[in-house]
């Protein structure tokens, strides 16, 4: 069997360890392609990892929340996903030809109210480019990301080592973007991760609540509402020149579960 044709997803089991979500062989199964599951292929002269097991790796360091362990990937088992308005379809669709055609297509960034599945998407694109394209991913909040910067500036720790290590990541998702207000100092980290990432065609993920100045879909009126002015003309100007808009329309997922 060649591993390029092997589902990877018949043979792993997902579950969540220190508030993140991981993933394991399920219980009896003997990989078929390395030695006793031992991650790696012995060969005559040489010693190989194997590409399966190389691949959980990879999804076990993308930093996924546990809550979002039921995004597999964007084309089946996939939670509680469903497809409620033209816009979502839109945004499914779309995941499924740029994981298909990645990295020819550029990164969606997925703008709507809360919700609307934004966050899972972006987890189901990189659940599937870890797992089964070995791509190593990395998600970040981006509440989490501003701390981070301000860590920096406490401990007065070195800002290109912060930078430079989103550039190792093959796919980062910057999640939530501009949900928290930045200094000046803070935006001009961000606009440099951003920008790093963008001269090396490294691809990111945005997902944000916020709307932008030019919404046909998603409009909003108050400034703090707006991207643009939450995170820089600069910083805007750039991700659209990096992304695939895509803006959702519909009714907030989670408030339906409820009624």
């Amino acid at each position: 069997m060649e591993i390029e044709n092997f589902n990877i997803f018949d043979s792993i089991e997902f579950f969540i360890k220190e508030e993140l979500s991981k993933v394991k062989n399920k219980k009896n199964f003997t990989c078929p392609f390395c030695t006793e599951n031992s991650g790696f292929i012995y060969m005559d002269e040489s010693v190989k990892k194997c590409k399966r097991e190389y691949a959980m790796n990879l999804y076990n360091l993308a930093n996924i929340p546990a809550r979002f362990s039921k995004c597999k990937n964007t084309t089946y088992d996939n939670g509680e996903w469903q497809i409620r308005e033209r816009t979502i379809q839109d945004a499914l669709e779309y995941s499924v030809e740029y994981i298909k055609n990645f990295p020819s297509k550029n990164p969606p960034f997925f703008i709507g109210s809360t919700g609307l599945g934004k966050t899972h998407l972006s987890i189901s694109i990189i659940s599937e480019l870890t797992l089964k394209y070995n791509k190593k991913c990395f998600f970040k909040q981006f509440r989490d990301l501003i701390s981070d910067i301000k860590d920096i500036y406490i401990k007065n720790a070195s800002e290109k080592d912060y930078i430079d290590s989103f550039n190792l990541y093959d796919v980062l998702i910057i999640d939530d973007l501009g949900s928290t207000r930045m200094s000046e100092w803070e935006m001009s980290i961000l606009d440099t991760i951003i920008a790093e990432r963008y001269n090396a065609a490294k691809h990111t993920i945005f997902s944000s609540n916020l709307s932008f100045l030019g919404s046909k879909i998603y409009k909003q009126k108050k400034e703090d509402k707006i991207l643009d002015y939450k995170i820089g003309e600069r910083n805007i100007s750039r991700i659209f020149e990096m992304c695939k808009i895509l803006e959702l329309k519909g009714t907030d997922f989670r408030k339906k579960i409820k009624m």
